[in-house]
């Protein structure tokens, strides 16, 4: 037989040979590539967890929706949302809390005086100070009456 002449089996197996190296090194850059997203979350996860700003169970603004931190797990965050529907649970990718308006609620019923309630508190004030010198006045007035000055 002629050895320049292939073999089907020889053609199959050199086809073979040639596209190993490249079927290995998609592979690897697709599991490369999963394993980039994965630590990418994780790391982004643990951060959160780690921000001693948020706790699980503080009271939060979540992009303008009174809500409760329910969980703070290492690549997702539950948040129990407080909603037209109802008290409903969002559940948010850790990687995509960045992207959110969220504000921690410290004190609810804190809140910055009106223009109103700081002339109320004013006028108390000099309502206090005049008392005050009314009734020294007026103590003045009876030791004079009573001749004790």
């Amino acid at each position: 037989m002629d050895p320049s002449i292939l073999s089907a089996n020889a053609v199959g197996f050199d086809i073979a040979e040639m596209l190993t190296p490249f079927a290995v090194a998609l592979i690897a850059l697709v599991a490369t590539m999963m394993f980039k997203d994965f630590a990418t979350s994780l790391a982004k996860g643990l951060k959160f967890k780690m921000n001693r700003a948020f706790n699980e169970g503080d009271k939060v603004i979540l992009d303008g929706c009174d809500s409760v931190i329910v969980k703070i797990g290492v690549t997702e965050t539950v948040f129990g949302v407080y909603g037209e529907r109802g008290y409903t649970w969002r559940y948010v990718p850790n990687e995509r809390i960045a992207f959110l308006k969220l504000e921690k609620v410290i004190n609810p019923n804190l809140h910055l005086d009106t223009e109103e309630e700081k002339g109320r508190k004013l006028q108390a004030l000099i309502d206090s100070v005049q008392n005050e010198g009314i009734q020294r006045n007026a103590a003045e007035i009876e030791n004079i009456k009573n001749g004790k000055k």
